[in-house]
């Protein structure tokens, strides 16, 4: 009996046959449904960042009109305040020659014994002698004091430039100083910043923003510096292949790798409850990319960290450096 002619055989292989299409059917379209969920995990994904760009412009809006509106009410009070104090010098000269006309007539034994008495009396009683030695000291630390306020004042307008999302042509490195400047509050006195700066070639950019990245990265590291015993932050710059790098780098306490994946996740932080948003470094890294950067990030626990700036000179390579855009090496 020929083969074909077994009932169980025909059976066999007409299953066999009905088993493969089954198990072919099913290996398609778990493949479609595998690069169905990868295109919804890489949507997913543009929709995460597109939340995180659009918080952070909220953020920097609300920020520069916050800084800019500051700037400008400390700014009118400050600028009669320093009028009023160029203006004490003359009526200091005027003061000390009526002093010195006092002490004169109180020498002088024509005047009345009375009238010199009572002269005598008035430049003891409201120690005018004092007055007139410390009046320059006064005046002088005063005037000071008011220049610096200025100063933060401009750096403060500076840094909060209200040009909103337009590029313009900047110096970086003057936004790294006017940014350095702006905290010398925070780290004067606590930590030790050592300066690299090599000169940069001026490129077209959003300063206010680029700023934003600055002042974010060295407020991290000091951060991190809380429990240091010699604290060092250590900024500097290089352009390298058409690259500008700028490193801001810290001593502190590091980040172990279940922290250093994450960090660039918006609200993620390590900070307890109430100090910290989460949004720092998520910030800078939209920003950076959105420049056509990235940002490279090492670190190790109780040895420090090393935040790597990356940007473009050119605005061409922004436009076709695809792997420039919207990365993050950890």
């Amino acid at each position: 009996m020929a083969s074909s002619d077994n009932p169980y055989e025909v059976a066999y292989t007409r299953e066999r046959s009905a088993r493969l299409k089954a198990e072919q059917l099913l290996e398609d379209k778990a493949r479609e449904l595998y690069f169905k969920n990868q295109k919804l995990e890489e949507s997913y994904k543009q929709l995460k960042q597109q939340q995180a760009l659009t918080m952070q412009n909220e953020k920097l809006a609300t920020l520069g009109t916050l800084s800019a509106g500051v700037a400008h009410e400390i700014n009118n009070p400050l600028a009669f305040v320093l009028s009023n104090l160029e203006s004490l010098p003359v009526y200091k000269q005027a003061f000390m020659q009526l002093l010195k006309f006092n002490q004169g007539c109180i020498n002088d034994s024509s005047m009345p014994s009375q009238f010199r008495e009572e002269l005598k009396q008035l430049i003891e009683r409201e120690d005018l002698e004092f007055l007139s030695e410390d009046m320059s000291g006064l005046i002088d630390d005063t005037v000071e004091g008011i220049q610096r306020v200025k100063e933060i004042v401009q750096n403060l307008r500076s840094f909060s430039r209200t040009q909103g999302s337009d590029y313009v042509e900047a110096d970086l490195l003057e936004g790294i100083s006017s940014t350095i400047k702006l905290l010398n509050a925070e780290l004067k006195n606590s930590v030790t910043l050592k300066l690299d700066l090599d000169p940069l070639p001026r490129i077209v950019c959003n300063p206010n923003q680029l700023n934003q990245v600055f002042l974010n990265l060295i407020m991290n590291a000091k951060h991190a510096l809380a429990d240091s015993s010699k604290p060092l932050i250590k900024v500097t710059t290089s352009v390298c292949d058409e690259i500008i790098h700028i490193r801001i780098a810290d001593n502190g306490c590091g980040m172990p790798p279940e922290v250093l994946k994450e960090i660039f996740v918006p609200f993620y932080t390590t900070k307890p409850i109430g100090q910290g948003t989460g949004m720092g470094l998520a910030i800078a890294y939209g920003i950076v990319r959105d420049h056509g950067g990235k940002i490279n990030v090492r670190s190790q626990v109780g040895r420090g960290t090393v935040f790597d700036v990356e940007l473009p000179v050119s605005s061409d390579m922004r436009k076709t450096d695809t792997d420039r855009i919207g990365t993050a090496d950890v």
